[in-house]
């Protein structure tokens, strides 16, 4: 079964397939209590500012197409690796409401992640047999504040043994390190530290297989003094060795190739935007994110909100991750990808619109 029959099967259909892929999320956080608010509701509240395709989406787009999701003789400018075509304009206000674990003023926090294998269209005509949380990859983004008591409980739906592993601060009996058996299940109890963005992944040897199939996620923790409002994505990049040769041959911001080049993210003109982004590729030592016709404040240290650098490119090393802020002054396109050339290519490429 792949992910677009299992969701269906759920009740999802295609729309709530979009609305389950990803493990990103965006906020509106024009209003603080929108993302740290007193609910415990699970739903977003997140305004949607609409999308805008782009010229690589036209009505001869998919005659375009190769076998393997690459274009041929066109003039379009944008990635040669695209999504699966049953994801739709009509869906993409989906693409900005992942699973969102919204905050409370509770200090435990409980999550459940379901771990199990799952054929991925990671791009057209092209399934992967991932391994998964909850169906999705990347995970679920998990939201807290600091010092926050989280209790996750990890089911092992799985025939081979995984593990639930953070980066962060915590306690060593929980690291994560030991394997769940197959079909069996843990609780971790982590207190969520330091303020930043935190991988979570599979542990269990050869870790590069677990990871490279697809068992990471993220862990967003908030500050006591919220940062300023902004219009927030979390973006994970990822590489896929699809033909099992051991080099990657498709890249991905959050588990689909091409996304927000068919798809731009679309913000308003003069208005914060911020980023976090991790870096979980294997296989490859660091991408270096560029964002064309604009610079931005970037935050590398965790526990602190206070910008340590400005540039217009950040490397990032494996499972590192960065925080960048940047206000879009004029109406525009603008471009961004890893400057890693063959990655850009091969999904990594994607678009902001400000409006």
């Amino acid at each position: 079964m792949d992910r677009k029959s299992f969701l269906t099967a759920l009740g999802f259909g295609i729309t709530g397939l979009v609305g389950s892929l990803f493990g990103s999320i965006k906020f509106n956080s024009r209003n603080s209590d929108e993302i740290c608010g007193p609910s415990d509701s699970n739903s977003s509240s997140a305004v949607n500012f609409g999308v805008v395709t782009t010229p690589t989406v036209s009505d001869n787009y998919q005659n375009s197409i190769g076998a393997g999701g690459s274009l041929r003789g066109t003039n379009t400018y944008g990635s040669m690796a695209h999504p699966p075509f049953f994801i739709k304009e009509e869906y993409t206000e989906r693409f900005y409401y992942p699973p969102n674990y919204k905050n409370s003023n509770s200090k435990v926090k409980d999550f459940n992640l379901n771990l199990f294998p799952l054929s991925m269209n990671i791009a057209h005509n092209v399934n992967y047999p991932a391994w998964t949380f909850d169906g999705l990859v990347p995970g679920p983004v998990l939201r807290a504040n600091l010092g926050d008591t989280l209790r996750i409980h990890v089911k092992n739906s799985s025939p081979d043994p995984h593990s639930l592993h953070f980066h962060g601060t915590h306690d060593p009996m929980e690291d994560g390190w030991e394997p769940i058996p197959a079909f069996g299940e843990r609780t971790y109890q982590i207190e969520a530290g330091p303020v930043g963005l935190h991988p979570y992944h599979c542990h269990v040897p050869p870790l590069m297989v677990h990871t490279a199939k697809g068992l990471y996620g993220a862990l967003l923790v908030d500050p006591p003094t919220k940062r300023p409002p902004a219009h927030e994505f979390v973006l994970t990049f990822s590489g896929w060795d699809t033909k099992g040769k051991g080099r990657n041959d498709y890249y991905t911001w959050n588990g689909i190739a091409g996304i927000y080049d068919r798809y731009p993210m679309k913000v308003p003109v003069g208005e914060r935007v911020r980023f976090y982004i991790q870096n979980m590729m294997e296989r490859e030592p660091i991408i270096t994110f560029h964002l064309h016709a604009q610079t931005f404040d970037i935050i590398r240290s965790l526990g602190t909100t206070v910008p340590d650098g400005h540039s217009d490119v950040v490397s990032i090393g494996q499972t590192e991750r960065v925080v960048i802020e940047f206000v879009l002054k004029k109406k525009g396109r603008y471009m961004f990808h890893p400057h890693q050339t063959h990655m850009a290519e091969n999904g990594g490429m994607g678009w902001i619109v400000a409006v």
